[in-house]
């Protein structure tokens, strides 16, 4: 039976877990465990790639589903529904998806499934898939989508070591060959960001590279490459094309890297600024694995696997502040594996944020709008020691401007508040003695600040 859960039903949005949250509201949860899943193993991997639209004054959210492509109205999301449920050709663990003006597109890298097109032109009575052919590819991994030129970037999959490169602008539903590139100068492209088609395209072990299409699509430029020692996954740019953040997907515990492009132009050169930022979620956790990140305004979405969503105030683009945090997949103790929060879109006019967890479905998030014109508070705020804990931990809010007697709770898996009480310093012991075994969720009210969260293993 599938769950539609709304932000009334929140507790009950996982039958054992509560999912963490610091200035997130949850809107709507969605997963239908009867699905198929594209390995039937403990992974259970369900769904994989997530987008947004909003065409004629409705906002949708597209999950890829192991055999499907999912697509949701979440105009309204405590009414989210489960508005089309088109057949695909194959079980595959990977689906993505781009959009241009009221067309949706979506590859998958299983065998041979091609590339679908969706027109939304007459939704909400009507969504059409238009196109479904590998005219041009067999399977891509990832779809990127210049929504200026409306030129499609298809990478990976059987694009090989090159590119595919299509343009919708004559015929949305019917894409033209722009270019076929066989070989690149750093290789496979895993996936890519594009601006007034130029390329900052993730080739995973080779690092970076930034390639001019736009010049002579027919023979792309590489304008500048740099080694960045793990699997480059995925890239986003700043607004104003400063910065670039990317991510490394291997090995765990990778930092989120930023890039100074500012002499991209002048010389041709990228600088690696600082060491990154991983903040993690897991009590003691170092292999946390950021997968995607995008920016919207002064804001960084990171889908961080196990970590769920966390969004990062990037007002001061070199110090990178965690403001915001919703565990998608709060089941997570340890980081063991391929589970959690694959992607986000950020980008509705409603200011909602879809996010896509890999075995929990579609959640419809929400920045507290209280909270947000209030001075961000993150997660890593708080320190605890040690965790896990057998009689006590000790809570360390020194790094914030903390009065005394600020109240906490601890709530168990079930959201079942368990322990209150105040903290009658900003270095104060808190109690666990009495509790039983397991993970619990530590909050700590600062008012209209927000609430600070953080999980903590109680163990004997």
């Amino acid at each position: 039976m599938f769950k539609n859960l709304v932000a009334l039903l929140a507790f009950f949005a996982f039958s054992q877990f509560l999912p963490a949250q610091t200035n997130l509201i949850q809107l709507a949860h969605w997963d239908d465990n009867t699905l198929p899943e594209a390995s039937p193993n403990s992974l259970k991997l369900q769904y994989s790639g997530c987008w947004g639209m909003a065409v004629n004054g409705r906002e949708y959210a597209i999950l890829g589903g192991a055999a499907h492509i999912l697509i949701f109205d979440v105009t309204d999301p405590t009414n989210t529904f489960l508005r089309n449920k088109f057949d695909a050709a194959e079980i595959t663990i990977w689906r993505e998806f781009k959009s241009y003006q009221n067309r949706l597109y979506a590859v998958s890298d299983g065998t041979s499934e091609g590339m679908m097109i969706f027109d939304f032109s007459a939704a909400p009575d009507t969504i059409r898939r238009t196109y479904w052919s590998t005219e041009f590819i067999q399977r891509a991994h990832t779809i990127t989508l210049d929504t200026t030129s409306g030129h499609i970037y298809l990478n990976g999959g059987s694009a090989g070591s090159g590119i595919i490169l299509l343009d919708v602008t004559q015929n949305p539903d019917q894409p033209q060959l722009i270019a076929n590139i066989p070989q690149l100068e750093g290789g496979y492209i895993h996936d890519s960001y594009v601006r007034n088609d130029t390329l900052y395209a993730s080739s995973g072990y080779n690092g970076l590279f930034v390639y001019d299409f736009k010049t002579d699509p027919q023979n792309p430029i590489t304008l500048s490459s740099i080694s960045t020692g793990g699997y480059n996954h995925n890239s986003w740019l700043t607004t104003d094309g400063k910065y670039s953040y990317y991510t490394e997907e291997i090995p765990r515990g990778r930092p989120v890297q930023i890039v100074d492009l500012q002499n991209l132009t002048v010389n041709g050169e990228m600088e690696l600024i600082g060491n990154g930022f991983l903040d993690n979620l897991v009590p003691g956790g170092t292999e946390a694995i950021p997968h995607n990140v995008y920016i919207k305004d002064n804001l960084l979405y990171n889908s961080q696997y196990e970590d769920g969503l966390l969004i990062y105030d990037i007002s001061n683009p070199l110090n990178p502040v965690l403001t915001y945090t919703f565990d998608t997949h709060p089941e997570n103790t340890i980081y063991n594996g391929y589970y959690g929060n694959w992607g986000n879109y950020p980008w509705l006019p409603s200011g909602n944020i879809i996010a896509g967890d890999m075995q929990n479905g579609l959640f419809v998030l929400k920045i507290n709008d209280a909270s947000a014109t209030t001075q961000p508070i993150g997660s890593l705020s708080i320190k605890i020691q040690p965790n896990p804990a057998s009689d006590a931990f000790q809570i360390d809010l020194s790094a914030l401007p903390a009065e005394e007697n600020v109240p906490y709770r601890l709530l168990n898996a079930q959201g079942a508040s368990v322990q209150q009480g105040q903290l009658p310093s900003s270095q104060a012991w808190v109690p666990v003695n009495s509790l039983q075994p397991g993970l619990y969720v530590l909050e700590i009210l600062m008012g209209d600040r927000g609430t600070l969260s953080k999980k903590v293993v109680v163990q004997r």
